[in-house]
């Protein structure tokens, strides 16, 4: 059976190690696929979100940049398009990404590649150094208890019901001895 490709822009991209380019250095997409935890891209600088894991494509370590095919509204598109002047990115027309609070550069979208690099065409390509992550479900702090804690029965109840009383007593008894003295301080008339 033949290896599925995948399509970009109408043209067949698989290098020949026979994987994609967007699949990262180690052998593929490390968030979703091995039922990882989805994470949360966020700008280095404000701490706005900027994308996530559900939409990442991979990730390229000799640039430094992680691929999204979509973003939030905080990643602004500049409207002026560079032409690259990197010897591997020749011929490539790209805009800058910056974010929407900070303004800081964030990354490239490419709008015109040569074939060899048709994969990063139209793709948020985003500087590893602006952008920082966070790991859903990754806080140790839970909100629920255990299943293994013991569940409320009749006599635990019980007791919870007797220390309640005796707080209620200490209370009743403060209160009296406070009214006591606030009636000490006011004025005779009053």
């Amino acid at each position: 059976m033949d290896s599925p490709k995948k399509l970009y822009a109408e043209h067949e991209i698989e290098d020949e190690s026979g994987t994609f380019p967007w699949t990262s250095q180690e052998g593929g997409d490390d968030c979703e696929e091995d039922g990882g935890p989805p994470a949360v891209f966020l700008c280095v600088h404000c701490k706005l979100p900027i994308g996530d894991s559900l939409a990442r494509l991979g990730s390229e370590d000799e640039t430094g940049t992680i691929w999204l095919k979509t973003t939030t509204n905080n990643v602004v598109v500049s409207n002026e398009k560079l032409v690259s002047t990197k010897l591997n990115e020749c011929d490539c027309i790209y805009s800058l990404l910056s974010c929407g609070g900070c303004c800081c550069e964030l990354g490239k979208i490419y709008t015109c590649t040569p074939k060899n690099l048709d994969y990063k065409r139209d793709v948020f390509c985003l500087n590893v150094m602006s952008v920082a992550s966070y790991v859903l479900g990754s806080t140790p702090h839970k909100l629920l208890p255990d299943e293994d804690d013991e569940p409320i029965t009749v006599e635990s109840r019980m007791f919870v019901e007797t220390d309640i009383q005796k707080i209620k007593s200490v209370l009743m008894t403060l209160e009296e001895r406070l009214c006591a003295l606030e009636s000490n301080f006011l004025p005779k008339g009053q």
